[in-house]
Protein backbone atom coordinates (compact mmCIF):
# COMPACT_ATOMS: atom_id res chain seq x y z
CA UNK A 1 0.00 0.00 0.00
CA UNK A 2 1.27 3.72 -0.88
CA UNK A 3 0.59 5.48 2.16
CA UNK A 4 0.55 9.47 2.83
CA UNK A 5 -0.02 12.10 5.36
CA UNK A 6 -2.59 14.48 5.38
CA UNK A 7 -1.70 17.05 8.39
CA UNK A 8 -1.83 20.61 9.41
CA UNK A 9 -2.46 22.65 12.44
CA UNK A 10 -6.01 22.42 14.46
CA UNK A 11 -8.79 24.01 12.38
CA UNK A 12 -7.53 23.80 9.25
CA UNK A 13 -10.04 21.51 7.70
CA UNK A 14 -8.22 18.44 7.59
CA UNK A 15 -11.69 16.42 7.69
CA UNK A 16 -13.01 18.32 4.82
CA UNK A 17 -10.01 17.35 2.75
CA UNK A 18 -9.71 13.44 3.84
CA UNK A 19 -13.68 12.88 2.54
CA UNK A 20 -12.32 14.55 -1.06
CA UNK A 21 -10.08 11.90 -0.92
CA UNK A 22 -12.36 9.31 0.06
CA UNK A 23 -14.70 10.40 -2.64
CA UNK A 24 -11.05 10.06 -5.00
CA UNK A 25 -11.33 6.31 -3.95
CA UNK A 26 -8.26 6.65 -0.90
CA UNK A 27 -8.75 4.62 2.35
CA UNK A 28 -8.43 7.58 4.60
CA UNK A 29 -7.50 6.58 8.20
CA UNK A 30 -8.08 9.25 11.19
CA UNK A 31 -5.69 9.54 13.55
CA UNK A 32 -8.35 10.83 15.85
CA UNK A 33 -10.32 8.29 16.02
CA UNK A 34 -7.38 5.84 16.62
CA UNK A 35 -6.63 7.76 19.54
CA UNK A 36 -10.09 7.51 20.95
CA UNK A 37 -9.94 3.65 20.20
CA UNK A 38 -6.30 3.61 21.91
CA UNK A 39 -7.33 5.43 25.36
CA UNK A 40 -10.60 3.34 26.10
CA UNK A 41 -11.58 2.70 29.37
CA UNK A 42 -9.30 -1.02 30.70
CA UNK A 43 -6.27 -0.02 27.96
CA UNK A 44 -2.72 0.37 28.30
CA UNK A 45 -2.69 3.50 26.80
CA UNK A 46 -5.06 4.97 29.44
CA UNK A 47 -3.22 3.53 32.62
CA UNK A 48 0.22 5.12 31.25
CA UNK A 49 -1.60 8.18 31.38
CA UNK A 50 -3.33 7.94 34.54
CA UNK A 51 0.41 7.07 36.11
CA UNK A 52 2.07 10.18 33.83
CA UNK A 53 -1.07 13.10 34.58
CA UNK A 54 -2.72 11.71 37.65
CA UNK A 55 -5.77 10.38 38.79
CA UNK A 56 -7.85 13.24 38.24
CA UNK A 57 -7.80 12.61 34.46
CA UNK A 58 -10.04 9.22 34.87
CA UNK A 59 -13.83 9.57 35.14
CA UNK A 60 -15.50 7.55 37.44
CA UNK A 61 -16.33 5.19 35.67
CA UNK A 62 -12.80 4.57 34.38
CA UNK A 63 -13.20 6.25 30.96
CA UNK A 64 -10.75 9.55 30.22
CA UNK A 65 -11.84 12.89 31.14
CA UNK A 66 -10.36 14.39 28.15
CA UNK A 67 -11.06 18.12 28.87
CA UNK A 68 -9.29 17.63 31.92
CA UNK A 69 -6.39 16.49 30.00
CA UNK A 70 -6.70 18.87 27.07
CA UNK A 71 -6.62 21.51 30.07
CA UNK A 72 -3.46 20.23 31.59
CA UNK A 73 -1.39 19.67 27.90
CA UNK A 74 -2.59 22.24 26.28
CA UNK A 75 -1.32 24.71 29.05
CA UNK A 76 2.37 23.11 29.10
CA UNK A 77 4.03 22.15 25.97
CA UNK A 78 6.64 20.17 27.85
CA UNK A 79 3.15 18.02 28.82
CA UNK A 80 1.77 18.33 25.47
CA UNK A 81 4.93 16.19 24.48
CA UNK A 82 4.71 14.02 27.17
CA UNK A 83 1.49 13.12 25.96
CA UNK A 84 2.42 12.71 22.36
CA UNK A 85 5.57 10.57 23.44
CA UNK A 86 2.86 8.29 25.10
CA UNK A 87 -0.32 8.44 22.88
CA UNK A 88 1.54 7.51 19.50
CA UNK A 89 3.26 4.11 19.89
CA UNK A 90 -0.43 2.97 20.79
CA UNK A 91 -1.91 4.46 17.62
CA UNK A 92 0.78 3.49 15.06
CA UNK A 93 0.26 0.25 15.88
CA UNK A 94 -3.87 1.12 15.47
CA UNK A 95 -3.32 2.64 12.58
CA UNK A 96 -1.34 0.11 10.74
CA UNK A 97 -3.65 -3.06 11.57
CA UNK A 98 -6.65 -0.66 10.06
CA UNK A 99 -4.81 0.25 7.13
CA UNK A 100 -3.16 -3.45 6.42
CA UNK A 101 -6.70 -4.86 6.61
CA UNK A 102 -8.35 -2.25 4.09
CA UNK A 103 -6.52 -3.40 1.48
CA UNK A 104 -6.56 -0.74 -0.69
CA UNK A 105 -4.10 0.45 -3.13
CA UNK A 106 -3.62 3.77 -1.89
CA UNK A 107 -4.31 4.77 2.03
CA UNK A 108 -3.80 8.33 4.14
CA UNK A 109 -3.37 9.17 7.82
CA UNK A 110 -5.72 11.84 8.73
CA UNK A 111 -3.64 13.58 11.43
CA UNK A 112 -3.07 16.83 13.34
CA UNK A 113 0.56 15.57 14.95
CA UNK A 114 1.95 13.10 12.26
CA UNK A 115 5.01 15.36 11.92
CA UNK A 116 7.35 13.91 14.33
CA UNK A 117 5.88 11.19 15.56
CA UNK A 118 6.65 7.03 15.03
CA UNK A 119 3.20 7.65 11.91
CA UNK A 120 5.62 10.04 9.98
CA UNK A 121 7.36 7.16 8.94
CA UNK A 122 4.32 5.61 7.57
CA UNK A 123 3.96 8.06 5.34
CA UNK A 124 5.79 8.19 2.00
CA UNK A 125 4.46 11.90 1.44
CA UNK A 126 2.70 14.76 3.36
CA UNK A 127 0.15 16.61 2.41
CA UNK A 128 -0.50 19.79 4.77
CA UNK A 129 -3.42 21.72 5.06
CA UNK A 130 -3.41 25.24 5.78
CA UNK A 131 -6.20 28.26 7.16
CA UNK A 132 -5.85 31.57 7.98
CA UNK A 133 -5.41 31.76 12.11
CA UNK A 134 -8.85 33.91 12.09
CA UNK A 135 -10.61 31.11 10.15
CA UNK A 136 -9.01 28.18 12.38
CA UNK A 137 -10.48 29.79 15.43
CA UNK A 138 -13.67 29.96 14.11
CA UNK A 139 -14.01 26.29 13.18
CA UNK A 140 -12.87 25.53 16.15
CA UNK A 141 -15.15 27.21 18.75
CA UNK A 142 -17.88 26.10 16.40
CA UNK A 143 -16.72 22.22 16.47
CA UNK A 144 -15.58 22.02 20.23
CA UNK A 145 -17.92 24.41 22.09
CA UNK A 146 -15.01 26.37 23.64
CA UNK A 147 -14.00 29.90 23.53
CA UNK A 148 -12.10 31.86 20.94
CA UNK A 149 -9.87 32.44 24.06
CA UNK A 150 -9.48 28.55 24.73
CA UNK A 151 -9.63 28.10 20.64
CA UNK A 152 -6.35 30.37 20.51
CA UNK A 153 -4.31 28.54 22.88
CA UNK A 154 -4.76 25.42 21.21
CA UNK A 155 -3.48 27.17 18.41
CA UNK A 156 -0.54 28.29 19.92
CA UNK A 157 -0.19 25.25 21.22
CA UNK A 158 1.01 23.89 17.92
CA UNK A 159 4.01 24.57 15.28
CA UNK A 160 3.23 27.40 13.28
CA UNK A 161 2.03 27.36 9.40
CA UNK A 162 5.27 27.74 8.01
CA UNK A 163 6.93 25.01 10.33
CA UNK A 164 4.16 22.65 8.79
CA UNK A 165 4.82 23.84 5.24
CA UNK A 166 8.73 22.74 6.17
CA UNK A 167 7.54 19.24 5.85
CA UNK A 168 4.96 19.09 3.42
CA UNK A 169 5.28 17.35 -0.13
CA UNK A 170 1.90 19.67 -0.78
CA UNK A 171 0.14 22.47 0.63
CA UNK A 172 -3.71 22.66 0.64
CA UNK A 173 -5.32 25.89 1.09
CA UNK A 174 -8.36 25.40 2.68
CA UNK A 175 -10.03 28.79 3.37
CA UNK A 176 -13.22 29.05 1.95
CA UNK A 177 -13.20 26.04 -0.10
CA UNK A 178 -12.38 28.15 -3.02
CA UNK A 179 -10.73 25.53 -5.39
CA UNK A 180 -10.19 23.31 -3.21
CA UNK A 181 -11.09 20.26 -5.22
CA UNK A 182 -8.67 20.99 -8.16
CA UNK A 183 -5.88 21.22 -5.05
CA UNK A 184 -7.03 17.76 -4.11
CA UNK A 185 -7.34 16.35 -7.45
CA UNK A 186 -4.19 17.16 -8.46
CA UNK A 187 -2.41 15.86 -5.63
CA UNK A 188 -4.45 12.13 -5.78
CA UNK A 189 -3.34 12.15 -9.38
CA UNK A 190 0.69 12.43 -8.55
CA UNK A 191 0.36 9.84 -5.64
CA UNK A 192 -1.52 7.58 -8.07
CA UNK A 193 1.16 7.94 -10.21
CA UNK A 194 3.82 7.27 -7.87
CA UNK A 195 1.86 4.09 -6.87
CA UNK A 196 1.43 2.44 -10.21
CA UNK A 197 4.82 3.08 -10.94
CA UNK A 198 6.09 1.36 -7.76
CA UNK A 199 4.09 -1.21 -7.99
CA UNK A 200 4.70 -2.08 -12.11
CA UNK A 201 6.36 -5.11 -12.22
Amino acid sequence: MYIFGITGPTGAGKSTVSDYFRRLGVYVADADKAAHAVTGKGTPCIAELEETFGEDIINNDGTLNRKRLGEIVFADENKLSLLNDITHKYIKKYLTRELDASGAAIGAIDGAVIIGSPVQGMCRRLAVVTAPSSVRADRITARDGIGRAAAQKRINAQMSDAEYIAYADYVIENNKNDGLGEQIEHIYNEIKAAAEKESAP
